[in-house]
């Protein structure tokens, strides 16, 4: 009995890193391409236009945030219905969210038009070049949220890895062509749009070649009247995402606001615990900044790879949760892939870290290389705290805020307290990002127990 149970948590763990590594090696490409067009164009730009690029791409962060939160939101709900036989009703329903998202699309992008002046000069950028292009880059980006969560429902893990190849191929070349032109802050923003409606195209094609992703309506041929789900059970559904429905699990349609409230709040305190040491650190030391900004660039790639990684663990764990499952060895799997890079850049980190910063970013800012040990076990830390809040939300557990929360609380006063120096401020944010890591960890266990008894 104990060897069987081994035997199919292995096998368990094994079809995990299958499901897991398109999206890694896809997240890696990409994070590597968007790294290399970060240190081409802060050779070819002045200083000032690569400070306005900085503030662009924040702006790009703030406008695109609650699409990563309705993300959370449209895997939830499109779980519930595969497990309560209600596919029919979610062609209704996309077509009715694509409707609405288009139109905010294009009403912010009026709006950017009209009032990029007023937002370049409230943040004295050089000019309103970018202003209006970011904006609405950040608004595509949540319709693009859309359909990568159909994606994820749909456990289309490959079109998935493609579509973020895709974004970042069709924005490093653009990005690159405009900036070598002479278009600097413009030709980034106009970059990251192209790469947003680039995927957006691709994930729609997608998931047209895929119509069971969409319900029966999407399903059946042009002309013909959509029929209502099945009953649901193993052999009488009529779609392969259909499965057995668990009565009472699951949020109702109506509590859609509700989750993508909570997941936007989560993933709020989340940027703000990646960022706020760079924030504060450029703001008690603002001579040292940029040599500590180069720092948490090379760091916080682990975060954005936990990101991506977070793209296969949530539907897992929600599809997983309906069946009175725990989705352990997808997070565990998951955790291991995020652990190579990891391990590689402490191990860089430990060995030479001014030959890294060097090579990367030029001798100029190799000033705040003892904090690169520090901060890369930080964002290792926060790389797992990022996947354990999305194995939450996931479950629609909301007491992870709390832990948020605070550590965001407790971070800010201790930062101050380093007094702008980079070693000092890198430690400090490691010591709360592994505290906050542990905390996590322990819901999540928590929570897998009550799955598994529900």
């Amino acid at each position: 009995m104990a060897r069987r149970l081994r035997q199919t948590r292995g096998t368990r763990l094994r079809g995990a890193l299958r499901g897991a590594i398109p999206l890694a090696m896809a997240g890696l490409v990409a994070n590597a391409a968007n790294m290399g067009v970060t240190l081409l164009i802060a050779r070819a730009m002045s200083t000032r236009s690569y400070g306005a690029v900085a503030q662009l791409i924040a702006i790009f962060f703030v406008v695109s945030m609650p699409g990563s939160a309705l993300l959370v939101g449209v895997v939830r709900r499109i779980t519930t219905w595969q497990h309560s036989g209600q596919l029919d009703l979610v062609s209704g329903w996309v077509r009715r969210v694509r409707r609405a998202g288009v139109a905010t699309v294009l009403i912010v992008a009026v709006l950017a038009v009209v009032g990029r002046g007023i937002v370049a000069h409230e943040l004295s950028l050089p000019g309103p070049g970018g202003v209006a292009e970011i904006i609405t880059a950040g608004a595509a980006w949540c319709l693009l949220c859309v359909d990568r969560g159909l994606l994820q429902c749909a456990r289309l893990y490959p079109a998935l890895a493609v579509n973020l190849l895709a974004d970042a191929a069709i924005k490093s070349m653009v990005t690159i062509g405009l900036v070598l032109a002479g278009l600097d802050e413009s030709g980034v923003a106009i970059g990251v749009l192209c790469g947003v409606l680039a995927a957006l195209l691709h994930a729609r094609w997608s998931l047209a070649r895929h119509p069971h992703a969409l319900g029966p309506a999407h399903a059946a041929a042009p002309g013909t009247a959509s029929t209502p789900a099945a009953p649901p059970g193993p052999a009488a559904s009529p779609n392969p995402l259909a499965v057995p429905a668990v009565p009472g699990a699951g949020p109702a349609p109506a509590r859609l606001a509700a989750e993508v409230g909570a997941a936007l709040v989560a993933l709020a305190l989340l940027a703000l615990l990646q960022n706020v040491d760079v924030l504060v650190q450029g703001r008690l030391a603002p001579d040292r900044s940029g040599s500590y900004a180069a720092v948490s660039v090379a760091s916080k790639v682990l975060v954005l790879a936990a990101v991506v990684l977070a793209g296969f663990l949530l539907p897992e764990a929600a599809d997983r949760r309906h069946l009175g499952q725990h989705a352990l060895h997808q997070l565990g799997a998951t955790i291991a892939i995020l652990l190579v890079p990891a391990v590689g850049l402490l191990g860089a980190a430990l060995a030479g870290p001014d030959k890294l910063l060097a090579l990367a970013f030029g001798p100029r800012f190799t000033d705040a290389s003892g904090a690169l040990l520090p901060l890369a076990a930080a964002m290792t830390c926060l790389g797992a705290t990022v996947l354990f809040t999305h194995y939450l939300l996931a479950l629609g557990e909301r007491g992870v805020l709390l832990a948020l929360g605070l550590a965001a609380a407790v971070a800010v006063p201790l930062l101050l307290w380093a007094d702008g120096s980079p070693t000092s401020t890198a430690r400090v944010d490691f010591a709360v990002q592994a505290a906050l890591t542990i905390v996590t960890g322990l819901c999540v266990l928590a929570a897998a127990r009550r799955t598994e008894r529900a």
